[in-house]
């Protein structure tokens, strides 16, 4: 005799498992689906010393000693890592891109040169 699968238990097997996967997404298990920037918006103090010493994020817009520049991609690409992408705003085709990873202190930050991050030349974002 087969045994089959009333109505009432494929429904709780949907629930439970709609939970498990709300659940999975909601604390990021397999990373951040949606555009969640890595750096929020503020303003934040680092560890280099040149123009870095001091950046304000806001939005699509980030400041620095040198001046501004255009926030192009700020988010994570797993669940603790990611990339920041900037653009100057008065010198044309000019970008920079930047590998970040989330660290106790705040954030390392990376730049990327010749399609792999640069880890000696690397600073340190503190969190507020």
């Amino acid at each position: 005799m087969k045994k089959k699968l009333g109505i009432i238990q494929v429904l709780a097997i949907l629930i439970i498992g709609i939970m498990i996967g709300a659940f999975a997404e909601r604390s990021h298990v397999f990373g951040y689906a949606d555009n969640t920037p890595i750096i929020p918006n503020g303003t934040y103090k680092t560890t280099n010393t040149e123009n870095w010493e001091k950046i304000t994020v806001n939005g699509t817009k980030m400041s620095n000693k040198a001046g501004s520049a255009i926030v192009v991609d700020n988010r994570f690409t797993t669940k603790n890592r990611g990339r920041l992408v900037i653009t100057s705003s008065h010198a044309g085709n000019r970008s920079r891109s930047y590998y970040i990873a989330k660290i106790k202190e705040g954030w390392r930050i990376s730049p990327i040169i010749n399609g792999k991050p640069d880890h000696k030349s690397n600073f340190i974002i503190y969190a507020n």
